[in-house]
C-alpha cells in the first residue's frame, strides 16, 4: 500500500504533480519542453528528487533543534512543498498538492522514516559532518529550480517571471524551514556562502535553453533539463565548497570623538573565503581512518 501511494498515478501527466498543466493557454505550448521531455525517466527522476531530498534536509534541521515527530513532519512539508505553493498563489493557481496527493505522501513518509532512522544512524559511528544537509538541500534546490521555471514559462511565455518562479521554487520552502527552526534564512544571510545565486543562474540557463530550442529544433529534449540542473547543483556545491559568497553592507565602527551615525561598506561578509565549509574529502578519509578521537592525524 506504501508503495502504491509514493508511485506516480500512471495517467497523471508529471508535471502536474508538483503544479504543471498540460492543457494550457497559447504561451504555454509555445514555451513547454516536448511531451516526451514531460515523461522522460530524468524528469520522473527530478520531480520526486526534489520531494524527497526538501523532506530529508527539512527533518534533519527540525531534529536538531529537538522538535518532536509532529515538528519534524511539518518542517519537511514546508521544506517540500513552500516553495511550490508560494510559485503557485502567486501564479493565481491553486496550490499543486490540493489536487495530486502525491509529493505529500512522500514528503511525510521521508520526515517520518528520517526522524526514526537518523539518530540510529548517527549514534551507529557515522559522522554528521553537515555534508547530509548541504547535499540534500541542493539536490532539492535544482530540481526545483528547473520545475519552477518551467512553470512559469509554460503559465506566462516571460522569461523574467519564469526565472521569478524558478528561483521562488527553488528558495521559499528553505526559508520557511529556517524561520521555523528560529534560523536566519540561508537564502537571505549567505553568511558562509551563496545560496539563491545558484537557483537564479539556473533558472536563467533553462530560460535560454527554451529559446535556443526554437531556433534548434534538433537539440535533446534532455539538455534542457540537465543543463540547468547540473548547472544549480555544481555552483551551490562550489559555492560551500570554497565559501564563495556575495558582497554585503559591513557595518564601520562609530567615531567616538565626534559620535558620527553608523556607515557601511561594501565588502565580502566570509572572512574565510575559499576555505572549504566543510570537511574536504581527504580529512573525511582520515576521520573514517582513525575512528576514535584523540589519534594523531594521517600524514
Amino acid at each position: 500500500m506504501l508503495i502504491k501511494m509514493l508511485l506516480p498515478a500512471p495517467h497523471l501527466p508529471l508535471l502536474q504533480l508538483r503544479g504543471g498543466s498540460i492543457l494550457g493557454s497559447a504561451a504555454a505550448a509555445s514555451a513547454s519542453m516536448t511531451d516526451t521531455a514531460l515523461q522522460a525517466p530524468i524528469t520522473q527522476v527530478g520531480l520526486y528528487l526534489g520531494t524527497f531530498m526538501s523532506s530529508l534536509s527539512g527533518c534533519i534541521t527540525a531534529g536538531t533543534k529537538e522538535m518532536d515527530m509532529v515538528g519534524c513532519i511539518i518542517v519537511g512539508l514546508v521544506t517540500a512543498a513552500g516553495g511550490g505553493t508560494i510559485r503557485d498563489v502567486v501564479l493565481n493557481r491553486p496550490p499543486f498538492w490540493v489536487q495530486y496527493h502525491e509529493h505529500l505522501h512522500l514528503s511525510i513518509w521521508t520526515s517520518i522514516i528520517t526522524f526514526l532512522i537518523w539518530p540510529a544512524i548517527v549514534a551507529s559511528g557515522f559522522k554528521d559532518t553537515h555534508l547530509t544537509f548541504l547535499w540534500s538541500d541542493a539536490l532539492a534546490m535544482a530540481a526545483s529550480t528547473v520545475i519552477g521555471t518551467h512553470i512559469g514559462l509554460e503559465e506566462t511565455g516571460n522569461w523574467m517571471i519564469a526565472v521569478l518562479a524558478g528561483t521562488c521554487t527553488a528558495i521559499f520552502g528553505g526559508i520557511g524551514r529556517d524561520l521555523l527552526c528560529q534560523e536566519p534564512p540561508r537564502a537571505l544571510y549567505a553568511e558562509r556562502s551563496m545560496y539563491a545565486t545558484p537557483a537564479v543562474f539556473g533558472a536563467m540557463s533553462y530560460a535560454l535553453l527554451q529559446l535556443l530550442k526554437k531556433r534548434l529544433p534538433e537539440l535533446p529534449d534532455w539538455v534542457l533539463v540537465v543543463v540547468p540542473f547540473a548547472l544549480t547543483l555544481s555552483l551551490r556545491a562550489a559555492a560551500w565548497t570554497y565559501r564563495l559568497a556575495l558582497p554585503h553592507w559591513a557595518r564601520k565602527r562609530k567615531s567616538f570623538m565626534f559620535g558620527a551615525d553608523d556607515r557601511f561598506e561594501i565588502r565580502i561578509k566570509s572572512e574565510k573565503l575559499g576555505e572549504p565549509e566543510v570537511p574536504t574529502p581527504s580529512e573525511l578519509i582520515q576521520k573514517v581512518v582513525l575512528g576514535k578521537k584523540g589519534k594523531q592525524p594521517l600524514p
